[in-house]
């Protein structure tokens, strides 16, 4: 019997240790591998799972910090930043000098709008890391945005001494001495060649100085039109003048203000122009504007008031911008529309560019649609321009240039066809 109950217990243990050997052979998934596979997910768009995974492995593995970072990431990723700052914060509560989720933290507050809740952490992370180039970059880049000028100048001096060669330093000390460049010197001159039905040259040359304010930015404009005849080499006897002011005061964070005015003693030119247009910017780098212009020409019969009405949509697509504008003129009963289509490709950076404008009609923005007579808005018309903007050797020397060609016309039903060429120098000092 002894023997008996000793086999039992015996097989009894066998039993019981083949159970647990059977248990704990099943595999059980690699951190890092799910880990990756989250990563992959998140930048993908599909970020509610990647936090799902993430999840998983924090249950098997607590101390798997860069999950719980991912997952506050990704909850800000959403604009959902309040559970982001919760992860965030359970890493630091154990993990006090994690630099990931210093750097994390940093990013939260900045998307969230706080950026000084963002230099808060800046400072926190450099109090462990003082020579970490990555937290004075952030700190210098968010003092920046603030207005503190000068502090951010300390900043970037303590960078650049721990590290004279740091592109971004470099980058960022540029971009400061370009922000106490306020003035902008600008030459533009606008040229016009059609045959019928006689040959006239126009010519536009704008003088122009702009400068760059707390509240936004104003130009002032001396613009010099002549109209060259058969028999007339490179100048009239008759140059008219234009005196103009434009200002783009900001009204809000997200918008800003077009205001213009325009007075010309001689003919050729309007005798007095306004203008006035808001822009609002909108989520997803979209924009719209809506406004008006004001145009009162003087002739031998009186004086001759032309209303119009703007509206915009652009759009930023990565290295593109769209922009797509109407103008609308109201006269006895009628109504002249305008539509105008451009298209920029970005090359290098914002400064160098090639565009693109197809329109139909006449804009009153254009050097055409400013220097010539009332009658213009009534005809048909459909232009291509190309154009071209970089630098001239320096930074501070942009040039921009436009070739265009136009099918318009100039009488009811009477048309021609028109050539033009725009060249632009602006010097910012």
């Amino acid at each position: 019997m002894v023997k008996f109950l000793s086999l039992l217990t015996l097989l009894l243990f066998c039993m019981i240790g083949q159970g647990f050997a059977q248990e704990t052979s099943v595999p059980k998934k690699n951190s890092l591998d799910e880990f990756n596979r989250a990563r992959e997910l998140a930048f993908a768009g599909n970020r509610e799972e990647a936090r799902s995974i993430c999840y998983e492995i924090l249950n098997q593995n607590p101390k798997f910090y860069d999950a719980r970072i991912l997952i506050g990431r990704t909850y800000g990723w959403d604009k959902n930043f309040q559970p982001g700052r919760v992860e965030l914060q359970l890493v630091l509560d154990e993990d006090f000098d994690n630099s990931d989720a210093i750097f994390a933290m940093i990013d939260i507050e900045k998307w969230a709008g706080d950026p000084n809740k963002a230099i808060f952490y800046c400072e926190y992370g450099l109090s462990l890391f003082p020579n970490e180039e990555a937290f004075l970059v952030q700190k210098v880049k968010l003092l920046q945005d603030v207005g503190e000028e000068s502090k951010s100048l300390l900043v970037l001096d303590e960078l650049l001494e721990l590290n004279p060669g740091s592109e971004e330093g470099l980058a960022l000390l540029k971009k400061y001495r370009s922000s106490k460049m306020v003035y902008k010197a600008i030459y533009q001159h606008d040229y016009e060649y059609f045959k019928e039905p006689y040959n006239r040259k126009w010519h536009l040359s704008s003088f122009q100085l702009a400068r760059r304010n707390s509240w936004g930015t104003v130009i002032g404009k001396i613009n010099l039109g002549d109209l060259i005849s058969d028999g007339e080499s490179f100048w009239s006897r008759g140059v008219a003048k234009q005196f103009e002011i434009d200002a783009y005061p900001r009204v809000t964070k997200m918008s800003y203000a077009y205001l213009n005015y325009g007075y010309s003693p001689d003919n050729l030119f309007p005798k007095h122009r306004a203008g006035a247009e808001l822009y609002h910017k909108l989520p997803e780098e979209f924009g719209v504007s809506a406004g008006m212009r004001f145009l009162q020409f003087n002739s031998d019969a009186g004086n001759k008031n032309i209303f119009i009405y703007t509206a915009s949509l652009e759009k930023y697509y990565r290295k593109y911008w769209f922009s797509f504008r109407t103008y609308l003129t109201p006269e006895n009963g009628n109504v002249s529309q305008v539509y105008w289509l451009e298209t920029r490709r970005y090359l290098r950076d914002s400064k160098n560019y090639i565009g693109l404008e197809l329109a139909t009609g006449v804009s009153p923005d254009e050097p055409r649609g400013n220097f010539s007579s009332p009658d213009v808005y009534k005809y048909k018309s459909r232009k291509l321009r190309l154009s071209y903007q970089d630098r001239l050797g320096i930074d501070r020397l942009l040039y921009l240039l436009k070739f265009g060609y136009e099918r318009e016309e100039y009488q009811v039903n009477e048309k021609r066809k028109a050539f033009s060429f725009s060249v632009k120098l602006s010097y910012q000092f």
